[in-house]
């Protein structure tokens, strides 16, 4: 066998050397690649667990960040990874630059791909002067970054971003960033729409890709290969890396007849690898003693596997079961929620002090025993269904309750994240945070609430509120049922515009506007509505801005009563104070205000004055003998005419009796009110036909301007002396006024 064994070998090496060196060469490369892969592979893992982290974190910080980087040793072992971090997404204010904590006083320097969002580089580790240069930077403002952030946004996948360089520092070392998206639990992420909704931020890991392979590869891997790797198609452009910075496969380089193709998976993208074995790694296998101990190896390598392999095996357990327990402790043992790991069965494998105190079992009581024990039964079948989920490798968030030891119930808002070994989820992190304080407080608010609302709907007053935006929020009875609404609950989300007052809405936004503007309260003010059946109504209102904890205003607080009742009577009573309940026309109190108001207009502008002074002739004969009704007939419909005969802003009033007055207000000269007179004559000339009866009566007027010097009284009075000289006169005629200065002045007596 021995002899077989060298004659093979000696054949081998005189007549297939450079293929035997090919097939070591395929070997070695093979086992690089592996490496390779199974660092990157690493990094994918850490930045799934920081993915953890994070969404179990309810208020992230970048001290705690750092915190979580340092005590896991994030960078310790990692395939050249350079920085480690997280970049919320964050909506982006239209027109403004984003004004982030620790992003220094410009906020975001530079606007990314996302119109509506930046991603701002904050959380990272470590944080030393190069991250501090591009603290704030929008991440989506570099392209490569952007292209793969979409695509690991809208697969859910860890995915790499092509060769570019650090944006500060060394702007020529060439680096790749590994992007696995954080979505928000409580949301669905089954489609490319719900997850682009749901995303978070990004996890990403920086690598620069020389120190990256070279890591991997090691010192003697050079002295033996050269290694040019491309991403995607062989091209100057897709070159990522270059051992000997000679491309040789671009020229087809001659002096390596022997080369090795090896493709590689890095988040997505496929990088191919072509090893270039050198000339001491061809003088390695010049002699037959390599080959034989090759051969010896080999033999005995078939011998040791198996015990190799389960070694391997069991030994890889223990250490990955050791670093997770240290890691465990080191993290979450001091967390303020409870944290536990359990195995594929459901059982406890470690546990912090807080789920200790929670479930008031020590933790060397728990290790072993099915959380299924501790599970509420109302809770039992969506827990064993959400544990399921996660073993399949998928986050799960849910609400569930527990019992403690002794039987006391506590609500939980629970977080599981899958941790993978090798090929299949080994342990389940999960996160139970207590709420049950949280829904105590949840049902007294919304007790409160309902109280509340009971209170508001059964008060006369209509009460409503919106947000910010104007929308309702909620309204009592009383409002709905102005509004046209069946009940409180469709007022939210409607606008003024939807409701029975539309024709007033743009009015109220208004005042509401304000008021949230300004943060000053509107109080008891009057306003009109004019409702969509063409009635019209009168409301008292008042308008608040509510803030929240901060001082912030966040909602407007309304309530108004309607006075249409009460406006309508004073209305009424307006009306008896100033008019004649007879004949509308004003009445005396109301007239004597009129004419002293005239008055001073007179004296402000120097414009004339008229008043004129009359009444029915013989009317105490015409009521005598056809009765008090006919009377107030006659004296309604002489009203009338008396409206007819004058301007709409003349004053007409009935003083008392059959006596009535006219004011001529702002007249252009005295010819002007005696043509009034004149059609005040004749219009009383017309024979009135009243209660089935017509009755000729006429009136005698007297008229007088005003003068310097004159109070209302000695108008009134010259006016009344003018009439009394009518009535002297005849009767059915005019008289004027002779003032002291005038008398020689020609007097008209009867209309013409």
């Amino acid at each position: 066998m021995v002899c077989l064994l060298t004659g093979v070998v000696y054949s081998l090496h005189v007549g297939g050397q450079r293929n035997l060196v090919a097939d070591h060469a395929g070997a070695d490369a093979t086992q690089f690649q592996w490496g390779l892969q199974n660092g990157i592979n690493a990094n994918l893992q850490r930045s799934r667990e920081l993915g953890g982290f994070v969404v179990a974190s309810q208020a992230l910080t970048m001290a705690g960040f750092r915190t979580y980087a340092e005590r896991m040793r994030i960078l310790e072992g990692g395939t050249g990874m350079s920085y480690v971090g997280f970049v919320p997404r964050v909506a982006r204010p239209a027109g403004a630059p984003v004004s982030l904590p620790g992003a220094g006083s410009s906020g975001v320097d530079r606007r990314g791909g996302d119109p509506d969002h930046t991603y701002p580089y904050l959380y990272v580790f470590p944080d030393d002067e190069r991250s501090a240069a591009a603290r704030g930077l929008d991440f989506a403002s570099v392209p490569e970054r952007w292209e793969a952030m979409q695509a690991a946004r809208d697969t859910g996948q860890s995915v790499a971003t092509r060769k570019h360089s650090y944006q500060t520092g060394e702007p020529t070392t060439p680096i790749i960033v590994l992007f696995t998206p954080v979505y928000d639990l409580s949301r669905a992420t089954a489609t490319v729409e719900q997850r682009r909704a749901a995303l978070r931020g990004f996890v990403f890991s920086m690598h620069q890709i020389d120190i990256m392979v070279e890591k991997v590869m090691g010192r003697e891997f050079r002295t033996y290969f050269d290694l040019e790797i491309f991403d995607g198609p062989v091209s100057r452009e897709h070159l990522v890396y270059d051992g000997d910075q000679r491309a040789h496969v671009l020229f087809k380089d001659r002096d390596f007849p022997v080369v090795h193709r090896e493709l590689l998976d890095v988040g997505g993208r496929q990088w191919q690898l072509f090893f270039f074995p050198k000339k001491p790694y061809f003088e390695r296998y010049e002699s037959l003693e390599p080959v034989a101990i090759l051969v010896a190896g080999l033999l005995l390598s078939v011998a040791l596997a198996a015990l190799t392999a389960a070694w391997l095996h069991n030994h890889r357990a223990r250490v990955l079961a050791q670093g997770q327990a240290l890691r465990f402790d080191a993290v979450f043992q001091d967390h303020p929620s409870a944290v536990y790991l359990l195995d594929r069965q459901r059982r406890f494998v470690n546990a912090n002090a807080q789920a200790s105190r929670e479930l008031k079992v020590a933790k060397e009581g728990l290790i072993g025993q099915s959380i299924a024990a501790f599970i509420a039964p109302d809770k039992q079948e969506l827990a064993a269904e959400c544990f399921e989920e996660a073993l399949q490798g998928v986050p799960v968030s849910y609400d569930s309750a527990i019992l403690d030891k002794e039987g006391e119930r506590s609500e939980l808002s629970v977080i599981m994240m899958p941790i993978r070994a090798v090929d299949q989820v080994s342990t389940v992190l999960v996160f139970a945070q207590n709420t049950t304080a949280q829904k105590r407080r949840e049902w007294e608010l919304a007790e409160s609430r309902r109280m509340l609302q009971r209170v508001v709907n059964h008060i006369p007053q209509r009460v409503f509120w919106k947000d910010l935006s104007l929308r309702y929020l909620g309204c009592n009875n009383a409002f709905a049922q102005d509004a046209g609404l069946d009940a409180p609950e469709q007022i939210v989300g409607k606008t003024d515009f939807d409701l029975a007052w539309r024709a007033n809405a743009e009015a109220y936004r208004a005042d509401d506007r304000a008021v949230l503007q300004t943060g000053d309260a509107r109080i008891n003010y009057e306003e009109r509505q004019d409702r969509a059946d063409g009635t019209v109504s009168w409301l008292r209102t008042s308008k608040i801005p509510l803030a929240g904890m901060d001082g912030r205003v966040v909602a407007l607080l309304g309530l108004y009563e309607d006075i249409t009742p009460r406006k309508e009577m004073e209305a009424q009573l307006r009306e008896m104070a100033h008019y004649d309940g007879l004949t509308r026309l004003s009445n005396r109190s109301f007239f004597y205000h009129q004419l002293e108001q005239g008055i001073q207009k007179a004296r402000r502008h120097g414009r004339l004055l008229a008043l004129m002074y009359f009444d029915v002739d013989h009317f105490k004969q015409v009521n005598d003998a056809n009765g008090h009704d006919v009377g107030d007939a006659l004296l309604t419909e002489f009203a009338a005419r008396i409206r007819a005969s004058v301007r709409e802003t003349d004053a007409a009033a009935r003083l008392g009796g059959d006596e009535f007055a006219v004011l001529l207000d702002d007249v252009p000269d005295r010819q002007v009110a005696q043509n009034v007179a004149e059609k005040l004559v004749a219009a009383m000339q017309v024979p009135f036909r009243v209660g089935g009866r017509e009755l000729a009566v006429s009136t005698s007027i007297g008229v007088a301007f005003f003068q310097d010097g004159m109070a209302s009284d000695d108008l009134v009075q010259r006016a009344d002396q003018a009439m009394y000289r009518a009535k002297r006169a005849g009767r059915n005629r005019y008289e004027i006024d002779v003032a002291p200065l005038e008398a020689a002045g020609p007097q008209p007596r009867a209309p013409r």
